[in-house]
């Protein structure tokens, strides 16, 4: 559910048109996770961090394949 939720913020990032946009999507995931980790009771794992973070990179980088795929294409 992490990753998917991750490359879901990753696809919806890159319909912003702005990096700004998707470095703060980015900064969001891990604040998330930050503050999820010291205020949770229980042991955090890093790894899912990890995880999110290439979801989401995975997700842009899904995205921008798709947008070069599908744009007009010029003929000489």
């Amino acid at each position: 559910m992490l990753i998917l939720t991750a490359t879901a913020i990753g696809m919806l990032a890159v319909g912003t048109r702005s990096v700004l946009g998707c470095m703060m999507c980015g900064f969001l995931i891990v604040a998330a996770f930050g503050f999820a980790a010291l205020l949770g009771a229980g042991s955090v794992s890093w790894v899912s961090l990890v995880f999110a973070l290439l979801a989401y990179n995975a997700g842009i980088a899904s995205m921008l394949g798709v947008s070069m795929l599908s744009g007009s294409r010029r003929h000489a």
